[in-house]
């Protein structure tokens, strides 16, 4: 018998990898997400919710036709989309338009802004800029503060994150209605008697620990004295790609903001710690220099998020 070829083995596999990695960077999954909690109002048992996060300025197929085919075979109620719409360095918005061009229009959507989309400023939600413009085209309102969702007699809340000012540019510069817009939600919101809420951030609150720089602005800036700093049920976030490379067994090899071996927490996917539950969805594009502007073993994927009463 004739043996094989060590080489030949090994080009064959850099091959095959190489093929599989380029397939899967250009197609686009369902990360199906099922949370369960205990304070979750009745009606809304079995809610969905649309997660797209983190586009990065990647298209997928012409005038985005894979992904919004991909999304118009989907069952929800609501839209979120979680921020970082543009590519590092480009400033076309085209594959954006795209995209909102082709959503269903029968469904609420609601956007934030990311660290590449004007530093997350509340600054930018104002016409003139070229985000704002462009989302309140195609009707998708910008969340700032928040968002009471109702069905029936029951209420859920959506609330923006309230630490993201601490790496905010031009927060001095937000506009007046939208400081007035936010004191007349946060009164709403307190005189609810525990709200279920859920956090819409780019990205994500620490979710096992409190990082320094939240709690020295949560106490000085906010007053809020108590041990507690996830002030929501659920948060819906993005930013970190999933790490963008993945290995098996090992996971995420290197996230924004937790460096290398980050490990799967506040990083990529579902995690529940005291009764708060983080969902981190690993997103459609790439970011870095150009030679790693690819994925590995980590499909662009949107999320879908099924609310389930316990």
């Amino acid at each position: 018998m004739k043996k094989l070829n060590p080489v030949m083995i090994v080009v064959a596999t850099v091959i095959l990898l190489i093929l599989g990695t380029i397939w899967s960077n250009n197609s686009v999954v369902v990360d199906n997400v099922t949370i369960d909690h205990d304070r979750l109002p009745a009606q809304f048992d079995n809610y969905k919710i649309l997660q797209i996060s983190d586009l990065h300025g990647r298209e997928f197929g012409r005038n985005q036709e894979k992904l919004v085919d991909l999304i118009t075979k989907q069952k929800y109620e609501l839209v979120v989309f979680t921020g970082d719409y543009a590519s590092d360095d480009e400033e076309d918005l085209q594959p954006l338009e795209n995209l909102l061009k082709g959503m269903p229009k029968n469904k609420e959507m609601y956007f934030i802004l990311g660290d590449k989309d004007a530093d997350n400023s509340t600054a930018a939600l104002k016409e003139g800029n070229r985000f704002y413009d462009l989302f309140i085209k195609y009707d998708v309102k910008p969340l700032y503060p928040g968002q009471e969702i109702k069905k029936g007699e029951q209420s859920i809340w959506l609330k923006t994150n309230p630490y993201v000012v601490i790496n905010e540019v031009g927060a001095n510069e937000t506009p007046e209605r939208l400081i007035e817009a936010s004191e007349q939600f946060n009164a709403r919101y307190k005189q609810q008697q525990n709200p279920f809420t859920i956090e819409i951030a780019h990205r994500p609150t620490e979710i096992d620990k409190e990082d320094s720089s939240i709690r020295e602005y949560r106490t000085s800036e906010l007053n809020d004295k108590g041990e507690e700093w996830r002030h929501w049920d659920v948060s819906l976030n993005g930013h970190t790609r999933g790490g963008q490379f993945q290995l098996p067994i090992i996971g995420p090899l290197y996230a924004p903001n937790h460096g290398f071996l980050p490990g799967k927490v506040n990083v990529t996917g579902v995690h529940t710690v005291d009764n708060h539950t983080q969902y981190v969805n690993n997103g459609l594009g790439v970011s870095g220099p150009w030679f790693a502007q690819f994925r590995l073993f980590n499909r662009p994927s949107i999320g879908l998020i099924t609310l389930r009463a316990k």
